[in-house]
């Protein structure tokens, strides 16, 4: 039954392993025309996530096209980056350093409460046009940095050409996903022992062994603590929460209970 056990935990762990692909790396990723072909350069790289905000920091950082150029603009142009309903617009004048510049974008299509498996959809659209805005579309090319640490950053093309539209889609590293499931499966097998052990007592199957209740008293304490440990912490409320830790944690109580109703009826005299 040893040997069957633990053979079963090694195929489930590999099997978590290739589903979650933990083995996987950022690359960066190339849209819009030929570096060659550009009149300008843009390059994207997520600064930080926050899914209980629905929101997603981004910098947007200004290039030169030809590679090995001065990043210094030789004309004045408008860049504008559509984030939602909202358009904002980036400034480069002659002469002057080329800008980086932070945004905030909202996360569609997924909610925290889905967490570790929570997936989401960030969309972005960019266009670059000479002189303040009246002046002709420039082509773009633009690079994506498709990582940040705790979470897997995918971008894709949109379907239209010339003005590159981006869709990033996101959700949580292997290692994330993998570690938060581990996490609340200890929950739940902490507070099964825990009602074995006072369910046992409580019947009179096992005798009263009084070190134990510091044992049951500490997992009461111990969940919450595994419950704070988890990447990313989510706000308190997720689905699992409801399925395990709430009732992880009211398990331990109950047999916390049991066991010291049992020691207080059947325990030794003084």
């Amino acid at each position: 039954m040893l040997a069957v056990l633990l053979a079963a935990c090694t195929v489930a762990y590999a099997l978590l392993l290739v589903r979650f692909e933990v083995s996987t790396a950022p690359v960066e990723a190339e849209f819009g025309v030929p570096a060659a072909e550009a009149g300008i350069g843009l390059y994207l790289q997520p600064v930080e996530i926050d899914p209980a905000d629905d929101s997603m920091e981004m910098r947007v950082s200004v290039t030169p096209a030809a590679a090995g150029a001065a990043a210094v603009a030789d004309r004045d142009v408008l860049v504008q980056v559509g984030r939602g309903t909202q358009i904002e617009h980036v400034r480069i004048r002659a002469g002057e350093p080329l800008p980086e510049v932070t945004y905030t974008f909202d996360l569609d299509e997924g909610e925290v409460r889905d967490y570790p498996l929570d997936r989401y959809v960030s969309a972005i659209t960019l266009a670059a046009v000479e002189g303040d805005g009246a002046g002709q579309s420039l082509p773009i090319h633009v690079t994506a940095w498709e990582g940040l640490l705790g979470y897997v950053v995918t971008a894709q093309a949109g379907p239209e050409a010339g003005t590159p539209q981006l869709q990033f889609s996101i959700r949580r590293s292997g290692a994330a996903a993998v570690f938060g499931i581990a996490i609340y499966g200890a929950m739940a097998v902490m507070a099964l022992c825990a009602l074995v052990i006072g369910g046992l007592v409580f019947i009179g199957v096992r005798r009263i062994e009084v070190t134990l209740a510091g044992a049951l008293g500490a997992v009461i304490f111990a969940l919450p603590a595994l419950r704070s440990a988890l990447p990313g912490a989510p706000p308190l409320g997720v689905r699992l929460d409801i399925l395990v830790f709430f009732w992880a944690e009211i398990g331990a109580i109950i047999a916390f209970f049991l066991f010291v109703a049992a020691w207080a009826r059947r325990g030794p005299p003084p």
